[in-house]
């Protein structure tokens, strides 16, 4: 029985002025008609021997996700609250603890709500074909092909001279030499002519069981926090919860865990896969015109080349026109507007923590 565990309490800060802490991007429609959220849930509907998912997100947002999964005919099987955002680790573990009562030692599919995968049976493909190794106890976890030297993603290292796991799709699984952090352009492009290196995607799968001794061997204060914060949690001691859950690190899944575990391997994805981080990642979900730009609620462009021009309100309610750009986000709401270059897309979070700093409200 495979339990999915979908992450919901990312902020989506790189794609403001659209995404915003009240509303970030996992709950925004920006590829088609359904939100990131939805089309999650959505593409593990389709996968066989899957119970109804787990979804963790914040306190402001548990209503939002209810309505946008009941819109989908999705029921979750519970909606774990964060008193604060603490990352993915504290957010896993405790969905893990959760996952306890959905049967005996069941395989967990860790999720982000925020990706964009076009190839739905692709990706389930993926997911089917490394089943038998995450029952048999190794951590899986999903890395995606690179298609560019791209510096707002983590990579993860296959061992040099690895000898694959065999795989019953004819596909192979890796040993895993290291994960590394969003690297530089010029070890971005190292990475890439090197071969041996795949994308972090951020997902995961695994058995219950393997990830509870491999967490407890790799934080086992943590585990045992988190045994007290599920504790609380279940019996609605909300007050507990958030004394626990604040005094927690705020750290990732691959630091507490992944960098530090045995028995970890990577399945190279076959699937298009997407993160949507940051504006300039619409060239990989967006057509273009003619001249390279992508036009979102009928801006005016002249002369214009290779630029992203998103006027989120529409014409009929905002006019939008450009001239003379080359290169360039213009992105427009209600409230905000963003000019940036296009290989400065990844700045836009230093905007939003000036802003911030300022004491705006429009984020």
């Amino acid at each position: 029985m495979i339990v999915p565990i979908i992450l919901s309490g990312g902020s989506g800060s790189r794609l403001w002025p659209l995404s915003r802490e009240t509303y970030p991007k996992q709950f925004l429609p920006l590829v088609d008609q359904y939100t990131m959220l939805q089309s999650t849930a959505l593409r593990i509907a389709g996968l066989a021997d899957v119970t109804a998912p787990l979804v963790v997100c914040n306190e402001e947002h548990r209503f939002m996700v209810a309505e946008q999964l009941r819109a989908v005919g999705v029921q979750p099987a519970a909606v774990i609250l964060e008193p604060v955002g603490r990352n993915t680790a504290p957010a896993v573990a405790v969905a893990a603890l959760h996952a306890q009562n959905q049967g005996a030692d069941p395989i967990l599919l860790i999720l982000p709500a925020d990706h964009v995968i076009a190839d739905v049976e692709g990706f389930r493909a993926a997911v089917r074909r490394v089943a038998p190794h995450a029952e048999a106890g190794r951590l899986i976890t999903f890395g995606i092909i690179p298609t560019a030297p791209e510096t707002g993603y983590g990579y993860i290292e296959i061992a040099e001279n690895a000898t694959p796991v065999a795989n019953p799709g004819g596909r192979s699984l890796f040993r895993v030499a290291s994960f590394r952090e969003k690297p530089k352009p010029e070890d971005a492009a190292k990475y890439i002519a090197s071969g041996r290196f795949l994308w972090n995607s951020g997902m995961f799968f695994w058995r219950l069981s393997s990830f509870q001794n491999e967490f407890g061997k790799a934080n086992p204060v943590m585990a045992e926090t988190l045994e007290d914060l599920t504790d609380a949690l279940m019996a609605e001691d909300q007050a507990r919860a958030a004394k626990i859950f604040d005094a927690l690190p705020n750290i990732s899944i691959d630091y507490a865990l992944m960098e530090k575990a045995t028995h970890v391997m990577v399945v190279p994805g076959n699937f298009i896969w997407d993160d949507v981080g940051a504006w300039d990642a619409l060239y990989r979900t967006f057509p273009t015109d003619n001249k390279g730009n992508i036009r979102v609620g009928d801006p005016v462009l002249i002369d214009c080349t290779d630029s992203i021009i998103y006027n989120a309100p529409g014409q009929k309610k905002m006019a939008v026109g450009v001239a003379g750009l080359k290169d360039m986000v213009v992105v427009v709401n209600d409230d905000a507007v963003l000019v940036i270059p296009k290989d400065r897309a990844q700045d836009v979070r230093k905007i939003v923590i000036a802003l911030r700093d300022r004491g705006a409200t429009q984020l």
